[in-house]
């Protein structure tokens, strides 16, 4: 287990075919297991991400501290069937904690899909720095104040980069990243 000035280690593992798992092991121990198969095309002939691992850079260098990964490193989980704990000792009353997390996110969760998605699209779409391209995928009910262009073509470089990485790995390989501490 890490400690509290370290992070959440979360390793992205390339299955055999379309599908991919990865595990978050939390501040307490417990290991998170996400199993995904939907991919972002991020630019180039074919060179796409898993949703999952877009996910966690979008949330990265967008800073976004209630989506997907900040959620579970939190103690969030979601329906049995998108996350489950594969290790590790749960703390008492556990699933009330996973489901007050889970509240506590509330619309957030969803604005980071809808902004993942968008800098996916415009990583696609090889418009890195076009902040109202991204505003208007976004809308104004998701769109992010803090979204600089400076920050939008970091994100999109990582995508594409971390794509052309993901294809170069072969079955069961990894790629691993620390997502930072959890919001209290």
């Amino acid at each position: 287990m890490l400690d509290a000035m370290t992070g959440t280690p979360i390793s992205f593992f390339k299955g055999s075919g379309q599908r991919y798992r990865s595990v978050l092991e939390r501040r307490d121990g417990v290991q998170v297991e996400l199993v995904g198969g939907g991919y972002n095309q991020v630019g180039g002939p074919a060179r796409r991400i898993p949703h999952d691992l877009a996910h966690f850079i979008v949330e990265d260098e967008m800073q976004l501290d209630f989506g997907l990964w900040g959620v579970l490193a939190a103690g969030g989980l979601f329906a049995p069937t998108n996350t489950r704990v594969i290790a590790g000792r749960q703390p008492p009353h556990a699933a009330r904690k996973a489901r007050a997390v889970v509240e506590r996110a509330g619309d957030r969760l969803g604005q980071a899909g809808v902004v993942v998605r968008a800098v996916a699209d415009l990583a696609l779409a090889a418009r890195h720095r076009d902040v109202a391209a991204f505003a208007d995928a976004t809308g104004v009910r998701w769109t992010l104040p803090s979204v600089t262009p400076e920050r939008l073509a970091a994100a999109c470089r990582r995508l594409q980069d971390t794509g052309v990485r993901w294809d170069t790995l072969a079955p069961d390989e990894t790629i691993d990243v620390v997502w930072r501490q959890a919001p209290s």
